[in-house]
């Protein structure tokens, strides 16, 4: 009787000890509205002694973990019928259950579409793809789905437009782009937090029209013209395209060196912005002909060199 007793009463004393479970844990989202095709942690923070867990995933991937955190759960089912459950059942060693559940909003993707357009007699039509000469321009058109929400274009720079007319076209966009060189251009859709991406080609005859040259003289007398032997090309480097030649603006990088007759280097730069002013170290240097050895690499990424003579007037 006595033995009997003392195993109630330890049994009571181990019950008392153990700690009862207390579910808990927190999303990694913190707003609980997730995008469809996204994924967030669950982070288990329950508390008790010798817990085990079972979480449920209404409509996830995975559906159900047993285990402390289950890692990435994915949502790729929006929301339509209401916010989906996750729930966390804990359980002690004696059988005690704590259960804890959080919902979360899985809002529809939208959509987005890019093409090339033209104009034919006033009106835009889609074309399949476009090949434009460098100084040329190329027409892009966007829409979204469903309406009520932003695009935005990148590269950035670009010039947005209306379609007169185009009553179908709310939730679109029509852009003028002229590229230097063949450019992929990157249109986003943007609704209730969710983005959508294209992409359209721009194909430019960019290798066959870029000049870089050099002047055969210069003259560094202060008048402020031809005052610095510079490369040049035809490309704009603010790219507004009203100049003919000006310094660097299809040049990524360059290193120019000029040498005199005795082949002494009397000057180098690696600026596509920068040219020589006829002096060294300070000093005017004689009128004379001098020789320039040029090596560059075009803004989309080609190679080249130049060889030559320039001569200095006073």
């Amino acid at each position: 009787m006595r033995a009997f007793t003392l195993f109630l009463v330890l049994c009571f004393a181990w019950n008392g000890h153990a700690q009862a479970p207390s579910a808990n844990f927190t999303i990694s989202d913190p707003d609980n509205i997730l995008c469809e095709g996204d994924c967030i942690f669950v982070v288990n923070n329950s508390s008790g002694d010798d817990l085990t867990y079972l979480w449920t995933f209404q409509n996830g991937t995975p559906s159900t973990y047993i285990g402390q955190n289950p890692g990435p759960v994915c949502f790729n089912t929006a929301s339509t019928a209401g916010p989906f459950a996750i729930s966390l059942s804990a359980t002690n060693a004696q059988g005690a259950v704590s259960t804890s559940t959080q919902f979360v909003t899985v809002l529809p993707m939208p959509t987005v579409t890019s093409t090339l357009s033209d104009t034919l007699a006033g009106v835009y039509v889609v074309i399949s793809d476009t090949t434009i000469d460098m100084f040329q321009e190329a027409y892009l058109y966007a829409e979204g789905a469903p309406m009520g929400g932003n695009l935005s274009w990148y590269p950035s720079g670009v010039v947005a437009d209306s379609i007169p007319g185009c009553s179908a076209c709310v939730a679109g966009d029509s852009l003028t782009v002229t590229p230097f060189y063949t450019t992929y251009y990157v249109v986003q859709y943007g609704l209730n937090g969710c983005y959508a991406y294209d992409t359209v080609l721009v194909n430019v005859n960019f290798a066959n029209q870029v000049q870089v040259v050099l002047p055969n003289s210069f003259s560094p007398n202060g008048d402020g013209e031809n005052d610095y032997f510079k490369v040049l090309t035809n490309v704009d480097a603010d790219g507004n395209f009203t100049n003919g030649f000006v310094e660097g603006g299809a040049l990524a990088e360059i290193d120019l060196r000029i040498f005199n007759r005795f082949g002494q280097q009397v000057f180098r730069t690696t600026d596509v912005n920068e040219g020589w002013d006829g002096t060294l170290k300070g000093k005017e240097m004689n009128p004379a002909t001098y020789t320039y050895i040029l090596n560059f690499r075009t803004i989309d990424g080609r190679s080249g060199s130049r060889k030559g003579n320039v001569t200095l007037f006073r």
